[in-house]
């Protein structure tokens, strides 16, 4: 009975996790930490209740934990020569991704499956979207022509960045699409009507959005997905409809409001990258370290930058900036061993999953990831923590649902089904 409780908690902490993800902008730290410290306890207990250390056995699963681990690792080899002003700040961002390769190389308890996760992202992102159009209005985000900018500042008030919203969004688009045509269980007709019309939702959501990257991607993941299952029935349909899904996206980029020569050529990322890769020039193979890098980025940073943004940036809004691009920074701070590791560690779940139901899950949740890297701090930054969840849920969990009798799914993996 204990062992039951001890189990369901540490399901709740994990979901709980992955939903404040959303929200980390906007939520008080005792809620955001909450579910992170009830997780970590009662992962331990299990973890000397049950003696999992006499299952844990090395296998090729291991090699994106070991590259995590030893990605976070990294930056300790540098610490006799690294400044101390940046180290501590930028090695706690940095800490879930030791803590995900941890569990991933022990593993989680058996009651888990890929559809609690992913009906948790759905839940949560239509509601959000909802209390988002809600508290923008409805009138407005059908009818005003300021409607990007009012969900805009609703969303930066009550939910998150665009960066962090956009990337959940295309998360549960892709756990849907996963549930609906490729999991171990066929969807029954009142799921299939509920994801279609969540996906309608976030379709709206995204055209709305004043993110390029995230409203790209979700399109390009849309059309993908829809290109893929009709190639299924018929793959000169498929082609067909792959010329038209090209256009259209195409067409609806075309008419993004901060998609233009002028908006992508004042771009503050282009003035940051052109900074840090003449840092990297310097010191092309080991880099600078973590701290070093980013007090070295700082001198920098706002050489190619113009007055406007130079003063929001210095005076307004001053922490500290970074490169906007986890390649570059990786390179920045490690050199090409930082690069190799970053890719490394991106295309490691395609090689363990290769040939497997769930490698489908991995390739758009990898290519949604080296998206976001390119505009983003991904590994270092926010992302990391629903990063190594997205990634457990494709390689360490075993089910897609749960099977209605534990005895049931055991006597599967005995007998090596994959589906």
């Amino acid at each position: 009975m204990w062992k039951n409780v001890l189990h369901t908690a540490n399901i709740f902490a994990l979901l709980w996790i992955l939903v404040i993800n959303l929200f980390h902008v906007a939520m008080p730290r005792w809620l955001i930490f909450g579910g992170l410290y009830l997780f970590g306890v009662t992962w331990l207990i299990e973890f000397f209740a049950e003696k999992r250390w006499r299952a844990v056995r090395p296998s090729k699963k291991w090699l994106h934990y070991v590259l995590l681990i030893v990605f976070f690792c990294w930056g300790f080899l540098y610490y006799p020569w690294d400044g101390s002003v940046y180290f501590h700040h930028h090695t706690e961002q940095r800490l879930p991704l030791l803590a995900i390769g941890l569990i991933g190389l022990i593993g989680l308890n058996d009651r888990y499956s890929r559809a609690k996760l992913i009906n948790a992202m759905v839940i949560t992102t239509v509601c959000s979207i909802l209390f988002l159009f809600f508290k923008t209005g409805w009138h407005n985000v059908f009818f005003s022509p300021d409607r990007i900018l009012l969900v805009s500042e609703n969303r930066i008030r009550y939910i998150s960045s665009h960066m962090v919203f956009n990337f959940f969004l295309n998360s549960t688009l892709i756990g849907m699409w996963y549930l609906l045509f490729h999991a171990d269980r066929k969807p029954k007709v009142w799921q299939m009507v509920l994801y279609a019309l969540n996906t309608l939702l976030i379709f709206c959501a995204l055209l709305l959005s004043d993110g390029r990257s995230g409203f790209f991607m979700g399109l390009a993941l849309i059309g993908i997905m829809v290109v893929m299952e009709i190639s299924r029935w018929n793959k000169w349909v498929g082609t067909g409809v792959a010329v038209c899904v090209i256009a259209l996206i195409f067409a609806l980029c075309a008419s993004h409001p901060r998609i233009s020569t002028e908006k992508l050529r004042g771009d503050l990322r282009y003035a940051y990258w052109k900074s840090a890769f003449e840092l990297i020039e310097e010191k092309p193979l080991f880099g600078y370290g973590i701290s070093n890098a980013q007090e070295e980025f700082d001198k920098v940073n706002m050489k190619y930058v113009n007055e406007q943004n130079r003063y929001y940036w210095t005076v307004l809004h001053h922490h500290y900036v970074d490169s906007h691009n986890q390649f570059i920074q990786s390179t920045l701070e490690f050199g090409i061993i930082g690069l190799l590791l970053t890719l490394a560690i991106y295309l490691s779940p395609l090689y363990i999953c290769w040939g497997k139901r769930e490698w489908r899950l991995a390739l758009f949740f990898t290519l949604i990831s080296i998206g976001q890297s390119l505009f983003d701090m991904f590994l270092t930054g926010q992302f990391n923590m629903l990063y190594g969840i997205l990634f457990l849920m494709t390689m360490k969990i075993k089910d897609d649902y749960s099977s209605p009798n534990p005895h049931v799914a055991q006597a599967a993996s005995r007998v090596g089904y994959k589906g």
